[in-house]
């Protein structure tokens, strides 16, 4: 009977632990570790309180990248473009967050950028809108969205 009970309690706190939410669902108030690499933009958290946030951002790609903090209401996936496929990162749709508000020029391997703005509540998309060549950064899917609350 005692077997039982220890097996019972030690499935209770699995399930607890397996039902716990990912750092990236909860709101956070601490930094945010930003992972970013071909073709894609990672958070530890992507809901965070408002305030001031640092990003630190690595990148783990092989290629140069930026990362790009806009307040919008469109999604990640539907900035404005301009002619060249680029984000138009100065359409009324998009409002820069700080001076700076972005960190260009992130090389492969880099590991100690950061970024750190004042955010009030709202939505908010990370990108890079790198554009080498025909190869354009934010179409291959380097975007991610960001709640703050």
């Amino acid at each position: 009977m005692v077997r039982r009970g220890l097996a019972f309690i030690a499935i209770a706190g699995l399930l607890a632990a397996c039902s716990t939410p990912a750092a990236s669902s909860g709101g956070g108030t601490g930094p945010i570790s930003a992972t970013i690499k071909e073709w894609q933009i990672s958070l530890s958290s992507t809901n965070h309180s408002s305030g001031p946030i640092t990003f630190n951002i690595a990148n783990n790609g092989d290629k140069e990248h930026e990362f790009v903090v806009r307040k919008t209401d469109k999604t990640a996936d539907a900035l404005p473009l301009n002619a060249d496929g680029e984000v138009s990162e100065d359409a009324p749709e998009l409002t820069a967050v700080g001076d700076p508000s972005e960190v260009a020029e992130i090389k492969s391997g880099s590991t100690d950028r950061t970024l750190t703005v004042t955010l009030q509540p709202g939505h908010y998309v990370i990108f890079c809108n790198l554009h080498v060549e025909e190869l354009l950064h934010y179409q291959k899917g380097m975007h991610v969205d960001l709640t703050v609350n």
